[in-house]
């Protein structure tokens, strides 16, 4: 491993431990919030999910659209999420925004996914399932890696 790759790995598994114990309620509030929300995968060569949403408080992008750094924890109850590279609170999903607008089209019953939704290299994720097992499938994975280079 190189020392960037190095660093690198120190950084996710530093931001696994912070997610499994929550954010704090001062790294809550100065946190960016996303909203219009979606989890999005990319699943080559392995999957990795991501957010994508509109940011806004962030210290470097300000508001604007964005992909977010590796997701490595979702808790939509508490309204936050951890990415590699920081905390994100949860505004909106996209689902919603989706309901809404297909309810003003006269699609009531309209379910997530029902608009098109492309970004390329990326698939949206509606499974709560299977999101929940591609983080905790990741989190095994880099601990195993951890462990097999003598890294905590």
């Amino acid at each position: 491993m190189t020392p960037e790759q190095y660093r690198q790995f120190q950084r996710g598994l530093d931001a696994i431990r912070e997610a499994e114990r929550g954010p704090t309620g001062d790294a809550l509030a100065s946190t960016p919030t996303l909203d219009l929300w979606r989890v999005l995968i990319d699943r080559r060569p392995y999957p990795m999910l991501v957010l994508w949403g509109e940011v806004s408080g962030h210290p470097k992008l300000g508001t604007d659209m964005i992909t977010t750094s590796r997701l490595i924890a979702l808790n939509r109850n508490a309204g936050w999420a951890r990415s590699v590279s920081r905390w994100y609170k949860l505004g909106r999903p996209f689902a919603a925004f989706e309901a809404d607008l297909a309810s003003r089209m006269g699609q009531a019953n309209a379910k997530p996914g029902s608009l098109v939704f492309h970004l390329p290299g990326f698939a949206a994720i509606d499974d709560a399932v299977a999101l929940e097992q591609i983080l905790a499938d990741h989190i095994a994975l880099m601990r195993r890696i951890g462990a097999n280079h003598g890294i905590d």
